[in-house]
């Protein structure tokens, strides 16, 4: 028999347990490092992911449309009053309240509301846009500036309170149109859409927006002045205490509207005798208010201001009211 072997263990040398102890080490920080990776890649996503479609959007469009509705209810008479006392000289002299009380002998509660309905269709409609182009506009601003304090916030709410209006007055200059002849007893037969389509067909686009100048440079500084003045006015109220929200919203909404009405109250009237002027002899804007003053002079620029503040301080204590109860 030959000689008997025996197996051999095969032993590891140093080099190899070095290499694998590396191994095992470069796995484990390996390993270490996916996890956190994830974890930020999660948290990174989670960070970027689009924020909820705002919610307040129908509530805005709620609070304006019940506004508009209920102020050109209550205070149309107002709106009466102030277009016959700016076209008739004989009203101006009169004063609101006779012009008032000859307008309820001429035609009793009807000629008081007379425009009612072309009214509450552009003040409902028009609010409903200022609040949601308002909110949408707010946003906008606090994603690009930030949160703005002192005179940087104060001109952003005028900007904004501005051009959110801008566009409102555009699209419901039509139904303002209808709003001020009926006023005045020029109102047509049939429904609203029948009277705009028969002021089309009469007098073409430059009817239906008869007056657009003067009444961008009415309601577009009244709403920068309006909503600058009034986010101040709220905020000195709320640094007083004790004072509900809604009361304080409403208190500063009246007193911005006194001030806003008064300094907008020349581009009113302008406007309103560019509306009244028959097609053949409207004028543009300046050569209108140049004739005007030569008419009537300076102080015809504000005639009928008394009873455009009263309809605007209503009006305005109630919508911003009712914006703070149902929006917040």
């Amino acid at each position: 028999h030959g000689p008997v072997l025996k197996p051999q263990r095969c032993v590891p040398d140093h080099r190899t347990t070095m290499r694998r102890q590396h191994l095992l080490g470069h796995l484990s920080l390996l390993s270490l490092a996916l996890a956190a990776n994830g974890e930020a890649a999660a948290a990174l996503s989670s960070s970027s992911s689009p924020p909820p479609p705002p919610a307040d959007r129908g509530r805005r469009a709620f609070a304006g449309l019940l506004a508009g509705t209920l102020s050109s209810v209550l205070f149309q008479p107002f709106d009466v009053v102030n277009t016959r006392m700016q076209v008739a000289p004989a009203a101006a002299r009169a004063g609101m309240l006779r012009t008032a009380s000859a307008v309820w002998r001429e035609g009793g509660a009807a000629a008081l509301w007379a425009g009612t309905v072309p009214s509450a269709v552009r003040l409902a409609g028009g609010i409903m846009l200022y609040f949601v182009f308002l909110g949408e506009a707010e946003r906008a601003a606090r994603a690009a500036f930030g949160e703005l304090r002192g005179a940087a916030k104060g001109a952003l709410d005028f900007a904004l309170g501005g051009g959110s209006r801008t566009a409102a007055a555009f699209i419901f200059c039509p139904i303002t149109v209808l709003k001020t002849r009926a006023e005045l007893g020029g109102g047509g037969g049939g429904g609203l859409l029948a009277q705009l389509a028969s002021l089309a067909r009469r007098e073409g686009a430059a009817g239906l927006w008869a007056g657009i100048g003067p009444s961008l440079a009415r309601d577009v500084p009244y709403s920068a002045v309006s909503l600058l003045l009034l986010r101040y006015l709220q905020q000195r109220l709320r640094a007083l205490g004790g004072i509900p929200e809604v009361v304080a919203a409403a208190a500063a909404g009246a007193a911005a509207a006194t001030c806003a009405t008064v300094a907008t109250q020349p581009a009113d009237v302008l406007r309103t005798h560019l509306v009244m002027a028959p097609q053949d002899k409207r004028l543009a804007a300046l050569p209108a208010l140049s004739a005007l003053l030569r008419q009537r002079g300076a102080g015809a620029l504000f005639v009928g201001s008394k009873a455009r503040v009263c309809r605007r301080m209503l009006m305005q204590a109630l919508s911003w009211g009712i914006f703070q109860a149902v929006v917040g």
